[in-house]
């Protein structure tokens, strides 16, 4: 178990951004909703042309954006100072489940979270797990 924890410390950065990665490739390209069991619908789809969802499609805008915070944040935490700089991997997952969590809430009648959904979900976990290691090692 330790030799797997300090895995995951030495390669610590790297995990992060590939967790954000397959959290947009959870959301943006695999089913994320589904229309009275019988159309599956991906994140992209619903963005672009969710005609009829109205605050779900500004929900995906977001949840979209989340992880995409991750992957380009080096760049931008270089700008940051103080407490945000240290926490923005993890600000951007937790608020990445947090707005996956009320997309699936405030789905319309008929319209349910698919499986990409939950991925993206367990992904984000995953993230926020491995961006606080050291908390949990301790």
């Amino acid at each position: 178990m330790d030799d797997l924890l300090k895995q995951i410390k030495q390669y610590k950065e790297p995990l992060v951004i590939g967790l954000a990665i397959l959290m947009l490739i959870f959301y943006g390209f695999c089913p994320v909703i589904d229309i009275l069991g019988k159309a599956k619908a991906n994140g992209l789809k619903v963005l672009f042309e969710g005609s009829g969802l109205g605050f779900s499609r500004f929900l995906s805008l977001l949840i979209l954006l989340a992880p995409l915070l991750v992957v380009v944040g080096k760049p931008i935490s270089a700008k940051l100072t103080g407490m945000l700089k240290d926490n923005l991997c993890i600000i951007c997952f937790l608020a990445g489940i947090v707005l996956c969590l009320l997309f699936a809430v405030v789905l319309p009648n008929g319209v349910s979270p698919a499986w990409g959904c939950w991925l993206y979900i367990l992904a984000g976990v995953l993230g926020a797990g491995v961006c606080r290691i050291e908390m949990f090692t301790k």
